[in-house]
Formats: structure tokens, sequence, C-alpha cells
């Protein structure tokens, strides 16, 4: 076990049977970006946004409550100007931190990377004529400039690709490109059931037997020793989803089964906490502002959403789970 892997088992001992324990926490400071991908619709969803002062005293308070690893996100999160700020103030609360970014502010403002541990960069193909067909002229140039720095700075770097009609045949290919270079690699299939996608993009979306054949796919290639993000179990677990039109299922009874609200929460840029960024439960946010932090995500574990098909989430859900696997998958990560 490295050491970093070590800490985190000791505080999460440490914090496990704590009333509030947000072990993973999903921050998205803001529903602004700079490039107006094809399918996103987060840009038109504008909302108001805690300043520094108000994030700040939300990250304290996050690591004085086992809070281990914090996902800054948005829209595109380095838009902030107190960014940098934001990122020292989790790493001050003993927080790693990561940031999901197109890599745009980052490759001019490589400065962006001092306090942060990881980088999970948007990209989803290393032919410019397909990357940048879906984010916007010169998107990849700035997005492996960016990954360049960040390799140089020895930052964990992730490339989490969307998978779609446009960018299908790419996955092997980036895959390659992130192999010779260290990286992690993830592919996630464009999904319009959720408010920051444009459904008006339905014709890019995969059929259910793509994102099938996709995932046991992605679930042969860790079992060879691939640089995927996830377990090989996780994968095989997406694919046998029955109908990924039903992106979510609700628990059975009042209580929900899944991690997401009491080990993991994410937290909209005006303040209200949710279970996660895609849970379809009987819900209403509490806010860390109006309502107070404790309240706030005390709230947000109670709720109905039991299941869903994002590998991402049932990662988390499994090694919070303490399912054998995922725990394997995790000690192996550097």
């Amino acid at each position: 076990m490295r050491a970093r892997q070590l800490r985190i088992a000791l505080a999460v001992a440490r914090h496990r049977f704590r009333s509030i324990h947000p072990f993973e926490v999903q921050a998205s400071l803001t529903n602004r970006c700079d490039y107006r991908c094809v399918f996103c619709a987060c840009p038109l969803n504008p909302k108001n946004e805690m300043d520094t002062v108000q994030w700040t005293d939300t990250i304290r308070q996050l690591g004085r409550h086992g809070t281990l690893r914090i996902k800054f996100q948005g829209g595109e999160p380095t838009l902030r100007n107190d960014f940098s700020e934001l990122c020292a103030a989790a790493k001050a609360a003993g927080i790693i931190t990561s940031v999901v970014t197109n890599g745009g502010r980052i490759s001019a403002n490589p400065e962006l990377l001092e306090s942060l541990d990881e980088i999970v960069l948007s990209l989803d193909s290393i032919d410019p004529k397909v990357h940048d067909r879906i984010r916007g002229a010169g998107a990849l140039e700035r997005a492996l400039k960016t990954m360049d720095f960040a390799l140089v700075a020895g930052k964990r770097v992730y490339v989490n690709m969307v998978a779609c009609r446009w960018t299908y045949d790419d996955m092997e290919p980036l895959l390659r490109f992130c192999e010779a270079r260290g990286v992690g690699f993830h592919a996630q299939p464009l999904n319009l059931g959720w408010h920051y996608f444009d459904k008006a993009q339905e014709a890019l979306a995969l059929t259910d037997a793509e994102i099938r054949s996709m995932h046991r796919t992605l679930a042969q290639w860790k079992r060879a020793g691939r640089p995927l993000m996830f377990a090989a179990q996780t994968y095989q677990d997406v694919a046998a989803w029955p109908d990924y039109s039903e992106h979510t299922r609700k628990s059975k009874g009042a209580r929900s089964s899944c991690m997401a609200g009491r080990d993991y929460i994410h937290i909209e840029p005006n303040g209200d906490v949710h279970p996660c960024g895609i849970h379809a439960a009987d819900f209403t946010p509490r806010n860390v502002i109006t309502d107070g932090f404790s309240a706030a995500v005390k709230n947000a574990g109670r709720h109905n959403c039991a299941d869903c098909w994002i590998a991402y989430l049932n990662e988390r859900k499994a090694l919070f789970g303490l399912r054998p696997y995922a725990v394997c998958a995790f000690l192996q990560r550097r």
C-alpha cells in the first residue's frame, strides 16, 4: 500500500461512523464556460455563485468532517478568479484537490496547477478535426498543452472522454495516447437524460447495444492491464444494465442503499447540496449558506435514488462499500 492510500484508508476509518462524513465532494463552482461544446447545456443554466468567503468556509468545514478529495468542476471552474485561492484552501484543509477542465485557461496560465493534485481533462479525440468539432477551434491544442504542463509538474493526470457518434471509433487511439504518457483513461457515453446536456443533440447519442459493447471492451482493456480509471467489474456491471434510457432507479424504501448523500455529495454553485449531480430522487436540497452546513449535508443523505449506470458512481459505491475488487483497484492507483 502506498503512503497516499494508507493515509486515505486511515482517514476513512476515523470518520466512517460519524454522522457527517462526505469523503468525496463534487464541487460545481460555476455553470459558466468559455467553450460551447455541441452537447452541453450547462452554460445555458446560469446559477448564482457562492463568493470566495462562502466557498472557503464550506471547504474548511468539509475538511473538519473528513472530506478526502474535492473535485472542482463546472462549467469551467478555472473561470473563477478565486480558483487558485479555493484550491489552496482545500490543500490547507488536508483535502486532495482535483479539477475537471477543458484545459483552455490552464494552457495559458499554468500557475493554476500549483495547488492541484489531479487534473481530469475533457478530451474526446486526438484528432483535432473531431475534438475541435465538438469543443471549438484550438481546443485540442490547448488541452494537450495543459496535459504537458501537468505531467511536468508531477500531477496525476486523467482523461475523461465523452463517447458519442462522432468519437466512438476514437476510443482505442485515445487510450493508446494516454498509455504512452502514463495518463489514466475513462470513456463515458453521452447521456442526454440530464439537465446539463442538450437534448437537441439526440442524434449524437450511442445506441444501447453500442453502450453495452463499449463497457465490455473497457472491462477487457482493464483486465489486460491498460490504464482505465475504474475496475473491470465496474465496467462489466454497467454493461449489464438492462435499459440505458432508465438513467436511475429509486429505492423500494424511504432510505437509499447508495453511498451518495453520505460518503459522497455534490455542491451546486449556489451552495445547494445534492446526493450527486444526476440523482432522480424525490428530494429538495438544502443550502450550506441559508440552512447551514450540517443541515444541508445531513439532508443530502435523505433521498430515495438507489442506483444508476454511471461507471464513476458505481465505482464509488463499490469502493465505499468496501467491495474487494474496488478496493484492489484503488490500491493499484498511483
